[in-house]
């Protein structure tokens, strides 16, 4: 008889959200974490739900142990980012001003910070796959601080013409704004044309380190890029 650990929680410690992904990535054990948030827009109540790992991710580890039983290296430069195209950010803006963002919460904005300056983001978004291949060029830093280099001259993200309808949402709340850090896209293409194959790394962290040398190999070859790129 097969056995699941789901862990329910409004949110998660570092240390608790490290052994979730050790054990799920090193040892195959089908353990995940999902959040519940609850908030209210007018007269409406929502409940939203999101998963630590993608739930597809675990059962394919707990199936195939032999795929994830050998642990591999970070390279020190790539990370996976997850952009959650929605009224909150929108994918054409990502693409015009060179950004990625997160939001509505520490628990999303904080991975952000992982990410370093000339960091490799390998960018997809939940659900269809992986859009672009982007360098950063600045940390993360609240929406209202957020400057952007658009038909050379810099500007505030803020002050440009956005297509996300809520992106300034509580711009002024460290908590819930949107965090931005800045990227200089090597190679990106609409939601429509995501890339996705099964064995693909995703998890449900707005960045995380990417280890996965599949990925980074396949993410590149289809984009035709190289690994000095």
């Amino acid at each position: 008889m097969a056995h699941q650990i789901i862990i329910v929680s409004s949110e998660l410690d570092l240390e608790t959200e490290r052994i979730i992904n050790y054990l799920s990535s090193n040892y195959d054990v089908p353990i995940n974490a999902v959040f519940f948030r609850y908030f209210k827009q007018d007269q409406q109540e929502f409940i939203t739900r999101s998963w630590l790992i993608d739930p597809t991710i675990v059962e394919e580890r707990s199936t195939n142990p032999s795929k994830e039983s050998k642990r591999e290296k970070w390279n020190g430069q790539d990370f996976v980012v997850n952009f959650d195209d929605s009224e909150y950010r929108n994918w054409e803006d990502a693409v015009r001003f060179g950004f990625v963002s997160a939001g509505n919460g520490n628990w999303y904005s904080r991975t952000l910070k992982s990410l370093f300056v000339g960091a490799r983001v390998f960018c997809m978004i939940p659900k269809h796959g992986y859009v672009a291949i982007g360098r950063v060029t600045q940390k993360s830093v609240p929406l209202r601080d957020a400057e952007i280099l658009f038909e050379g001259q810099k500007r505030k993200l803020v002050d440009c013409k956005l297509k996300a309808p809520n992106m300034v949402h509580d711009i002024d709340d460290l908590e819930s704004c949107e965090y931005v850090v800045t990227v200089d896209w090597i190679k990106t293409v609409r939601k429509e044309e995501s890339f996705w194959i099964k064995g693909l790394r995703a998890n449900q962290n707005s960045a995380y380190k990417l280890t996965n040398q599949y990925t980074i190999e396949k993410v590149l070859e289809h984009f035709g890029l190289d690994e000095s790129e």
